[in-house]
């Protein structure tokens, strides 16, 4: 009885054993694939952002919006359903709504199902109207085109929201005319000549926003002289000078005296008296 006691008790201890090695087994498989899916994702995540850094060093985005879940139609937009998306330029169609114009689709009802993450466009709304250009335009401002030489000035480096100076080139002078204004878009402009060939002068289209008299300080510049358009930094107020630079100012030479003419006084002819008879 003794030796059969024995040979049970030991039999169960091993299989205890075995099934305490099987649970380990299973709590560490666990354990390593829950580990792996984690640091898989983790890998994942940073090379999504670290191409995403790329992209955005390489190529120009553009801020879209879009929803976080799927948005029924006859839901009124409110900025809790939406989120910002950042995504190269060239993908992005020509009637998403964007961060900078989604004040205008807040409050309109959507006339179509949107999918959760797909770019909400102006089509969707009830209104399906796009912001006009002038929208942008503060109250009391006006948007003036003129051309610039792209030569003499900053080609396709300009962007919009840019800060800019205009430099009047008048009569051997170089004046400062305005200063620090906000560029609200800019384009290429190709002259053609009279054969239909394109000419080799080229000119840039630069939008401003200005006031009605300095509209008018720019057109009247533009009709007497040559414009040039510096780029300002964004982090600089600072005005610069108003003085002139002339040849003299240049070559850091006197200015030349101006030359005063001699008034000339005529004298009025007397009454001629002849004296004596006949």
């Amino acid at each position: 009885m003794d030796m059969m006691q024995t040979k049970d008790s030991t039999g169960q201890r091993k299989k205890v054993s075995i099934f305490n090695k099987n649970v380990i087994m299973l709590i560490i498989s666990v354990a390593l694939g829950v580990g792996g899916v984690y640091l898989t994702k983790d890998f994942i995540e940073k090379k999504v952002n670290y191409y995403k850094s790329q992209l955005e060093k390489t190529e120009e985005m553009v801020a879209l919006v879009v929803p976080n879940r799927n948005i029924q139609r006859g839901t009124i937009v409110t900025l809790r359903d939406f989120s910002v998306r950042r995504i190269p330029a060239k993908y992005a169609h020509k009637n998403a709504v964007t961060e900078s114009t989604f004040g205008t689709a807040t409050g309109q009802r959507v006339s179509f199902d949107i999918t959760k993450g797909r770019p909400l466009l102006w089509a969707h709304l009830e209104g399906g109207l796009i912001p006009t250009f002038s929208g942008k335009l503060k109250p009391g401002k006006r948007a003036l085109a003129f051309t610039v030489d792209k030569i003499n000035s900053i080609s396709g480096f300009l962007q919009p929201n840019d800060k800019i100076d205009l430099l009047l080139d008048y009569k051997d002078r170089i004046i400062p005319i305005i200063q620090n204004l906000h560029v609200i878009a800019t384009g290429p402009y190709t002259q053609i000549d009279k054969t239909g060939r394109q000419s080799d002068d080229s000119f840039r289209i630069i939008t401003v926003e200005v006031t009605p008299e300095v509209a008018e300080k720019i057109t009247l510049a533009k009709s007497i002289g040559k414009i040039t358009a510096l780029l300002r930094s964004p982090q600089d107020d600072k005005l610069i000078s108003d003085d002139p630079m002339t040849v003299a100012r240049l070559l850091n030479k006197p200015n030349p005296k101006p030359k005063i003419r001699k008034r000339i006084v005529r004298k009025e002819k007397g009454i001629e008296y002849i004296i004596g008879g006949i």
